[in-house]
C-alpha cells in the first residue's frame, strides 16, 4: 500500500480547534523561537489568508501547541482513501520565557490527547552561521527525541532575507555544513534537508515532498521516558537559572544607580522587569526540583540551587535597602530635596517589604545545604516592621505545616 501528499486545489490554512481527527496526517513543527515555524504556516496559507501568528521577537508568538488544517493538501492512499493534513505548531525552543522542559511537555500532552505524529519538520535559520552553545544543545535535544530519520525533514529558513553575494555564500556554506556534518548521520539514514524560501510555492513543495506514511513514538518527548533527554534539558535549566540570576543582578544595579539619578519611567520598567525575572526564576526552580534526583552524570545538589537563589534574592533586597538608606542620609540636610526625600522614604518602605518577604522565603526553606552560606541580616527593622515579619513568618510556617499534613 502506497501513499502520497497531493494538492487538489488552491492551498490555504485554517486554525483547528478541538481534537484532530484520528484518520489524518500530522506534521509537527519544532524549532527555536524566531526560526520561522509560524512563518512557514503563514506562507503555506497564502497571502489572502493571514493568520497573524508570526513575529520577530525573542518571545515565542506560539505559547501553546496549535493545530492547523491544510486545505487542499491531503494524504491520498492508493485505494482511494483521502486523509486531511494537519500542521502542528509548537512553542519555540530557546525562548526567553519558556524552558525546553515546558515546550516538550506541551508537545507530549498534545500528542497524548490527539494521537501520534507522522512527520517532524525541524526548522532552523540558515543565517545562524555561528551556532552558540544553546543552539548546539537544542540540536542534541532534537536528535535525542529518537525521531526516525525517515520521519525528519530539516527545513532551513530565512533564505529570503539574504541578498548580498557574500551573505549568500555564507548561507550556502552553512547549508553544506548542516547537510554534510551536523545532520550527516540522519540524512544518510533517510532524513532530508531543504530550503524554505518563505513563499507559498516553497512551503507547498516541502509538504508535498513528505516521504509517505510514518508513525513516531510520542513517549520520546517526555524526559522521564527518554534517558537521553534529562541531562540536556537539566543543563538547559541550569543555564536559564544562571542567566536569570545575572539579569536580576543587572536590574538591581540599575535601580541603585537610579537612586542618585531618578527616572520614574525607567524605574517603572525595571520594577516590571524584576517581577518578570523573579517569576521565571521561580518557574525554572520548580521544574528543576521536579528532577530530583538529578540526571546521571550531573553532580549537583538540587536543594543547593533553590537555596542559593533565595539567598541571593534576600541579599539583593538587603543591599537595596541599605542603598536607599544611604541615599536618604545624603539628602538629610538639603531642604531643596524635600520631595525627593519623601519619594525615597516611600521607596524604602516598599524595599523593606520586599526584604521581609525575601527573608521569610529563605528562612522557611530550611537550613542551608552543605557548602552553602548562611544569611546574616544587617537591616535594622523598626518595631513595627519586626512585628510584621514575625506575624508573616508564623503565617508561612502554619501554611507549610498544613501543606505537609
Amino acid at each position: 500500500m502506497s501513499e502520497r501528499v497531493e494538492q487538489s486545489g488552491d492551498v490555504s490554512v485554517e486554525r483547528w480547534s478541538g481534537e484532530v481527527p484520528y484518520d489524518s496526517f500530522r506534521v509537527l513543527l519544532l524549532g527555536a523561537t524566531g526560526s520561522g515555524k509560524s512563518s512557514f504556516i503563514e506562507a503555506l496559507a497564502g497571502r489572502d489568508h493571514t493568520l497573524g501568528i508570526s513575529g520577530g521577537t525573542l518571545d515565542s508568538v506560539t505559547q501553546d501547541v496549535q493545530a492547523f488544517k491544510v486545505v487542499n493538501l491531503e494524504q491520498k492512499w492508493d485505494h482511494g482513501v483521502v486523509w486531511p493534513l494537519f500542521i502542528i505548531d509548537t512553542p519555540g525552543f530557546l525562548d526567553s520565557k519558556m524552558s525546553e522542559v515546558q515546550v516538550l511537555n506541551k508537545a507530549q500532552i498534545w500528542i497524548e490527547k490527539n494521537g501520534t505524529i507522522n512527520v517532524v519538520f525541524y526548522i532552523c535559520r540558515i543565517t545562524d552561521t555561528r551556532i552558540p552553545g544553546s543552539a548546539q544543545r537544542l540540536m542534541k535535544i532534537i536528535k535525542s527525541l529518537g525521531i526516525p530519520a525517515y520521519g525528519l525533514i530539516i527545513i532551513t529558513s530565512m533564505w529570503d532575507t539574504i541578498w548580498r553575494a557574500d551573505a549568500i555564500k555564507r548561507a550556502e556554506d552553512h547549508f553544506s555544513q548542516l547537510r554534510d556534518v551536523m545532520w550527516k548521520h540522519e540524512i544518510r539514514q533517510g532524513a532530508s534537508i531543504v530550503k524554505f524560501e518563505n513563499t507559498q510555492s516553497s512551503a507547498i513543495e516541502i509538504v508535498a515532498g513528505i516521504p509517505g506514511w510514518r508513525t513516531l513514538n510520542s513517549y520520546r518527548f517526555y524526559p522521564q521516558s527518554n534517558r537521553h533527554l534529562p541531562p540536556l534539558v537539566f543543563s538547559a535549566l541550569l543555564d536559564r537559572i544562571q542567566n536569570a540570576q545575572q539579569e536580576r543582578q543587572t536590574i538591581l544595579d540599575d535601580r541603585i544607580r537610579l537612586l542618585s539619578n531618578p527616572d520614574s519611567d525607567l524605574e517603572s520598567t525595571l520594577i516590571h522587569s524584576l517581577r518578570d525575572v523573579d517569576e521565571r526564576l521561580a518557574n525554572y526552580i520548580h521544574q528543576l526540583v521536579n528532577f530530583d534526583p538529578p540526571p546521571k552524570g550531573i553532580d549537583v545538589n538540587p536543594q543547593s540551587i533553590p537555596y542559593q537563589c533565595l539567598f541571593d534574592i534576600a541579599l539583593d533586597s538587603q543591599k537595596y535597602v541599605h542603598a536607599i538608606e544611604s541615599a536618604l542620609s545624603q539628602l538629610r540636610f538639603q531642604l531643596s530635596y524635600i520631595s525627593r526625600r519623601a519619594k525615597l522614604r516611600n521607596t524604602l518602605c516598599a524595599a523593606i517589604d520586599d526584604y521581609i518577604n525575601a527573608y521569610i522565603s529563605l528562612h522557611t526553606f530550611g537550613a542551608p545545604p552543605p557548602g552553602s552560606p548562611s544569611f546574616v541580616p544587617t537591616v535594622k527593622l523598626s518595631s513595627r516592621d519586626q512585628t510584621k515579619l514575625d506575624k508573616l513568618m508564623k503565617k508561612r510556617q502554619l501554611q507549610l505545616r498544613d501543606k505537609s499534613d
